[in-house]
């Protein structure tokens, strides 16, 4: 019997994750309906998309709440949805302000809710395993630590492994990739990811390109390359390339290539710094929002001792973190000399490939959690 399945992801990161898990439940099963919320990757992946939001992702609270009108909308749209063609499961991708508001009405309905991908609540508002344990049907977790905390609260979680995984696949980090992109030889390769998301460019693009001048002068030239975020119009490179003196070389479309080429990377805090750590390149992850915004998460974000899952995964500082008041071009700078001119490159090289990568799990996330929600349709929960 054909299913349908609904299927909500919000950011770029999960609309990536979204189309990978598409891609494994119709190769299992072809004569599923996919419908969703997301973005260009899951429509390519065979998902009807209902409303693409990742275009409104913001970076920091209380940017975020210009977003809010035009999300709470399309929340109330797929709602109405539920009622009139409900699916036979819905399947929910991180994004958590709007799809446990999502799992409340799907459980309401009687329809079974999967969260793939769960929010990150360990970090800060604990108190949402409630909700999660009494709407979620099943829960698949991608980090290594979170079944352990999803256990300590009562709830059973399924680890599946990290997606991200099987995308990289193909890269570690090498040399040789410099060569593929055809960038100068012999050269030290600073490569700069400042984020997907306009403000999140906006906070980051000039600490980085100001601390890649410095290292230009102190290191005698290197080479600096950026590969624009897919939702990056391509005027805006130009008005890069006005911001600084340097032969700034951009590279749409080859963010992992770099990813794999670099020497050194400055990269935004989020997805990117993992996949940087999973290919096993060294790097400083950064972060910087509006200040209302970092006093308010501040507050209240009390539970972690660090923001990046490289090292959250390992409970310890693998790669550097400059935040906020750090993510200065001349901070940036020193610690990225002390790095080079100390060893630090080698050591974080080599802590990233023995044991960041291996705490991740093996490839297959995709099609554990495939095979999971599969099950589920065969065999749906009872009302409860």
């Amino acid at each position: 019997m054909s299913h349908t399945l609904l299927i909500t992801a919000g950011e770029s990161s999960g609309d990536l994750h979204g189309a990978s898990l598409a891609r494994a439940l119709l190769h299992r099963q072809g004569d599923l309906t996919l419908t969703g919320i997301g973005g260009p990757r899951m429509a390519e992946a065979g998902v009807h998309i209902l409303r693409d939001v990742t275009e409104h992702a913001a970076v920091g609270i209380v940017e975020a709440l210009g977003s809010f009108l035009a999300l709470r909308r399309v929340f109330y749209d797929t709602v109405d949805r539920l009622d009139r063609q409900p699916p036979d499961a819905v399947v929910l991708i991180d994004y958590p302000e709007f799809n446990l508001r999502l799992a409340r009405q799907a459980h309401r309905r009687g329809i079974p809710v999967v969260y793939y991908i769960s929010p990150q609540v360990w970090a800060w508002r604990e108190g949402r395993v409630r909700q999660i344990a009494r709407w979620v049907d099943r829960l698949l977790v991608i980090l290594p630590f979170e079944r352990d905390f999803y256990a300590r609260h009562g709830v059973h979680a399924t680890f599946v492994g990290h997606p991200l995984l099987d995308v990289l696949g193909g890269y570690r980090h090498d040399r040789r990739f410099a060569a593929q992109l055809g960038l100068p030889e012999g050269r030290f390769v600073l490569g700069l990811l400042p984020g997907s998301r306009r403000r999140e460019i906006d906070f980051l693009l000039r600490p980085m390109l100001g601390a890649a001048e410095a290292l230009d002068r102190e290191l005698g030239g290197i080479t600096v390359a950026i590969p624009p975020a897919p939702g990056v119009p391509p005027e805006r490179y130009e008005a890069w390339r006005q911001l600084t003196p340097l032969d700034l070389h951009l590279l749409p479309g080859r963010t992992y290539e770099l990813m794999a080429a670099a020497d050194l990377l400055l990269v935004a805090s989020g997805t990117a710094s993992l996949e940087a750590g999973l290919i096993g390149t060294p790097m400083i992850v950064t972060y910087k929002c509006s200040w209302l915004s970092w006093l308010i998460a501040k507050l209240l974000v009390r539970n972690i001792r660090f923001c990046s899952l490289v090292n959250l995964a390992v409970d310890r500082e693998v790669v550097p973190e400059m935040l906020q008041a750090q993510a200065t071009a001349a901070r940036l700078a020193d610690r990225a000399l002390a790095l080079i001119r100390g060893g630090g490159l080698d050591r974080i090289a080599h802590e990233l490939a023995n044991d960041v990568r291996p705490a991740f799990g093996q490839p297959g996330a995709s099609a554990r959690a495939a095979d999971d929600i599969l099950e589920l349709l065969q065999h749906p929960p009872q009302p409860h």
